[in-house]
């Protein structure tokens, strides 16, 4: 996108710019359409004036209209209406240019007399200067096209490897040597205590494991998939942590679609950051509504945390890769809240 003039910054470089095309529009405007400009000394300052003010107005007018456009309607997302407004906005600077600079001259150089004056702007010069000013817009918005095209590649590419930091740090989050030296841990307790519950637990563990490695490729995946997974990753969360660990669910049962283990992310990173323990249960509630999936949880901050702190970031950086939806965030200091959109895919 491109950025808005600054005076403030480029001062310099306008007044150069402006300098230049000054020059070089007054000697091109002499050259080509001017018979009489090697008569006199006057007709010849006329003209160079004339010519350059012209350039420079057209040019700058030009390179102005474009700043304006480009953060509101990108020729990317915006093309019929970048082109109608593109076009309007040449014929409005077109025929100010020129009925301002016949005015100003006529009135102030050629102290001509208003009545006379009226009868000079009659726009017979309008459609060349209109051509002229086409193939500086067409310039000006072609380079436009061309950076905003070129932006959109490099966010493209940043985005894609983002999104694979984030399909690799999902699964490493999963099979990484803690996640398995507790889950067996918890399943050597299990195997003395409960044997029923060992074999569930043993099959919810495999299920996580499948889930991780089906959907790492995917960019969404329905909500009712998700719900499912999270549901295995709970049950193993709450063999570990007993009644220390409360997760409340509710869910309207909605259809739609999420990141692959974004509900997961949300949960472990509730686990990761805060004390689990019998004087500090960690309450966490998932709540599935129409439009949002909603985790929140209560606050009691470890010292030594667990965690790397790029999982909710990068999350964020998925929902900017696949929607314009974005994710909402409070922090009251006694509760932290996710509020995660559900996406709909276009039919």
């Amino acid at each position: 996108m491109s950025q808005v003039f600054s005076f403030e910054v480029n001062w310099k470089r306008e007044l150069k710019e402006s300098a230049a095309i000054f020059m070089f529009g007054g000697f091109l405007t002499s050259v080509a359409w001017c018979t009489t400009c090697w008569d006199s000394l006057f007709w010849f300052t006329v003209n160079i004036t004339y010519g350059g003010f012209f350039w420079v107005f057209l040019w700058k007018g030009s390179q102005s209209i474009v700043a304006i456009l480009d953060p509101i309607y990108s020729w990317l997302e915006h093309p019929l209406k970048r082109l109608t407004l593109s076009v309007l906005s040449i014929a409005v600077l077109a025929a100010f240019v020129v009925f301002g600079m016949d005015f100003i001259y006529d009135v102030f150089v050629f102290k001509k007399p208003l009545s006379e004056v009226s009868d000079d702007l009659n726009g017979g010069s309008l459609l060349s200067i209109t051509l002229v000013t086409l193939g500086i817009n067409a310039f000006m918005h072609g380079r436009a096209f061309l950076l905003e095209w070129r932006q959109l590649s490099i966010d493209m590419e940043k985005l894609k490897t983002e999104q694979v930091s984030t399909q690799y740090q999902s699964l490493r989050n999963q099979v990484n040597p803690h996640f398995l030296f507790n889950s067996l841990n918890a399943l050597t307790s299990l195997v003395y205590d409960d044997q029923s519950k060992a074999v569930e637990f043993i099959r919810k563990l495999s299920q996580v494991y499948r889930y991780v490695l089906d959907k790492k490729d995917e960019e969404l995946v329905p909500l009712e998939d998700e719900i499912g997974f999270m549901e295995n990753f709970i049950f193993l969360q709450q063999i570990r942590f007993g009644e220390n660990l409360k997760i409340n669910l509710s869910n309207d049962q909605v259809d739609g679609y999420l990141p692959p283990l974004a509900l997961q992310i949300l949960i472990e990173n509730a686990i990761k950051h805060n004390v689990i323990s019998e004087k500090h249960p960690l309450t966490i509630g998932v709540k599935i509504s129409e439009d949002f999936c909603q985790v929140e949880n209560t606050i009691k901050e470890k010292l030594d945390k667990d965690s790397t702190g790029i999982g909710l970031s990068n999350l964020k950086a998925r929902y900017q890769y696949l929607s314009k939806e974005e994710i909402n965030v409070e922090n009251d200091g006694n509760r932290f809240l996710v509020r995660l959109p559900i996406l709909h895919l276009e039919k």
